[in-house]
């Protein structure tokens, strides 16, 4: 086996100068050769400066989203202080709401606990009271969930109550004049309760013990929990990442994720679920620098090629 050294980087950087910040504005900008994610290949450190020449206090909030996924992915902390002097304390309209609403996620996804409580206070007390959070509520309980463990989730449900009183004054909420009525009725029965169980689900996983919390993690980012999704699975790769990135807890992640392969191989699962596990798990130990045994590399090379994951540098 190999000699590591530690940390881990994040990529192996491949892209430097004016071909990175080509790589990266074409991203950021989303235009038609944008991609689904981030580009890999690029030193973190060149892509803190590139976000802080590049992107700017009137971006739009299509920008800020995908420089955010962009920061997530390189663990860009050193670009927070930038993005903060954007939150003016004026958002009163939709472009500037939604920009500074990706810029508190940020701050809750990979800043020090000061900036996630920041960045939760800011959120309840000068975004959530605005007009405008009733037409953008989808963008308020996503921003909910990346400061899951700062956020006030009542004052969320006293905004939505409040927002349902307003609207039902209108009397025939049957009609044309109870479409927003209507509309938040379904925000409180069906996203506010998901919000909440991700939400809850993110702070019990960071309480629990190393191994519960590792355990927890490689189900979400395999698909097998029913919190599963895009954003969670961006979470939970993140976090194992940062657990395999030092010398006492690497082998846990590697021997986490070659169990799911070997027992995707010796298990009766359907072929689309066993090839998606061994795919993914295998695609993770690669990245992460941990070794496939020969018919674990053979099962993986014999997939037909899938998405690319979190956990993954594009090699």
């Amino acid at each position: 086996m190999a000699v590591l050294n530690f940390p881990l980087p994040i990529t192996r950087v491949r892209w430097t100068g004016t071909q990175a910040d080509i790589l990266l504005e074409a991203f950021v900008d989303g235009g038609r050769l944008a991609g689904r994610r981030p580009p890999r290949g690029i030193h973190p450190e060149q892509v803190s400066r590139w976000i802080v020449q590049a992107i700017q206090a009137d971006c739009a909030p299509g920008i800020m989203m995908r420089a955010a996924q962009t920061i997530r992915f390189y663990e860009c902390r050193d670009v927070i202080d930038h993005l903060r002097r954007f939150l003016t304390r004026d958002e009163s309209d939709a472009r500037s709401f939604g920009r500074s609403m990706q810029i508190l996620q940020v701050m809750g996804d990979v800043g020090l606990p000061e900036h996630a409580a920041f960045a939760a206070a800011y959120f309840k007390d000068v975004l959530l009271p605005l007009p405008v959070v009733m037409d953008n509520f989808a963008l308020v309980l996503e921003t909910a969930e990346a400061l899951a463990i700062t956020v006030d989730l009542k004052a969320i449900e006293g905004r939505l109550t409040f927002a349902l009183d307003a609207a039902r004054q209108v009397g025939d909420l049957d009609g044309a004049a109870g479409g927003p009525w209507r509309k938040y009725s379904d925000y409180q029965r069906n996203n506010y309760p998901n919000t909440i169980v991700m939400v809850e689900s993110k702070r019990y996983l960071v309480r629990s013990g190393p191994e519960q919390r590792l355990e927890g993690l490689i189900q979400v980012y395999l698909g097998e929990s029913p919190v599963s999704g895009p954003a969670m699975e961006t979470w939970s790769g993140r976090l194992l990442r940062a657990h395999a990135n030092t010398v006492d807890t690497h082998a846990a992640v590697i021997k986490s994720f070659t169990r799911t392969i070997d027992d995707a191989l010796g298990g009766n699962a359907a072929k689309l679920k066993r090839d998606f596990l061994i795919h993914r798990a295998s695609q993770a130990i690669i990245y992460l620098e941990g070794e496939l045994a020969p018919a674990q590399e053979a099962a993986y090379r014999a997939i037909e090629p899938g998405l690319q994951n979190f956990l993954w540098d594009d090699l």
